[in-house]
């Protein structure tokens, strides 16, 4: 499956990162905790090699809190980012840890500005992060308030838009970008799995394939059979010997959607993405860190 989606806002959105980096002192990069390397722009990283970096693992009630850490030590080890925090912007959790990271970064910049005579100041962060990511909603949950836009379709945030969200931080939140081209297709079966590629362009059915043939790959694939109630659908055979497409329709028999002879990918396709983005079917990584 080839994947290419670059809609012109989001060669705009790169151009405004770079512009304004320049009078940015934090870029924060939003990653899916679900998918920390799929989901990390290759440009932002590049863009902002000479600013500190912050690294939000964001939807970390959906994965595997076990794996966190391990996750956290990768981005430093590789010099990725200079902080990694994993959060649930949904839910609000760890929020303080972001406001300790912003005000240390401020006391700094504060220290400087007094030796120029200077009496106040405040941090200035760029916050970035693919489509669908929960950019807005963590902007909303640390100021507060409503103050960016929410939506749960990819591409939701239009424009940059300046927030104040404490007396020490203004953010510039920027709509999800995505780059031109993965050179790398499990990239994209991550990303379409996800939900941070629109389900209209791509074939829905090998999407929900590839997330069970990873599953089975993971050793994931129980967390399905007990989410659906599958075992007396599956009296004499083994599924780790079904391939996904006749998994797909040992589903379609105990949800009863079929009711033709034909069967209904799409549909029970449909039902398998939802309930794995939901967090439903079960929280766990569909990537790992390499380990040295």
């Amino acid at each position: 499956m080839s994947i290419n989606w670059y809609p012109g806002h989001m060669k705009k959105t790169k151009e405004t990162i770079a512009e304004n980096l320049k009078i940015v002192d934090l870029v924060i990069e939003v990653l899916d905790a679900r998918i920390p390397l799929s989901s990390k722009n290759p440009d932002i990283s590049k863009l902002a090699k000479n600013k500190k970096r912050l690294t939000v693992l964001n939807k970390v009630d959906l994965a595997d809190e076990r794996e966190v850490e391990n996750w956290k030590e990768y981005f430093i080890r590789n010099d990725i980012s200079d902080y990694v925090l994993a959060i649930s912007a949904e839910k609000g959790t760890n929020l303080n840890e972001l406001k300790r990271i912003v005000d240390e970064i401020y006391i700094e910049k504060l220290e400087k500005a007094k030796k120029k005579g200077l009496r106040k100041t405040e941090v200035r962060a760029l916050i970035a992060g693919i489509p669908n990511v929960g950019k807005s909603k963590l902007i909303n949950k640390f100021a507060g308030k409503t103050k960016a836009r929410v939506g749960d379709k990819p591409g939701f945030t239009r424009g940059k838009q300046w927030v104040k969200a404490s007396e020490k931080l203004e953010l510039l939140d920027t709509p999800g970008v995505l780059w031109p081209k993965f050179e790398d297709n499990d990239v994209a079966h991550n990303l379409a799995i996800t939900g941070s590629i629109k389900d209209h362009v791509l074939p829905i059915e090998e999407v929900a394939m590839k997330l069970i043939d990873k599953m089975k790959k993971l050793g994931k694939i129980d967390y399905l059979v007990r989410s659906y109630g599958l075992t007396d659908y599956l009296v004499g055979k083994d599924i780790m010997e079904l391939e996904p497409y006749e998994i797909l329709e040992v589903l379609e028999e105990r949800l009863i959607i079929a009711k033709k002879e034909e069967h209904n990918y799409e549909k029970v396709a449909r039902v398998v993405l939802r309930d794995y983005r939901s967090g439903k079917i079960g929280k766990f990584f569909l990537e790992m860190p390499a380990i040295k």
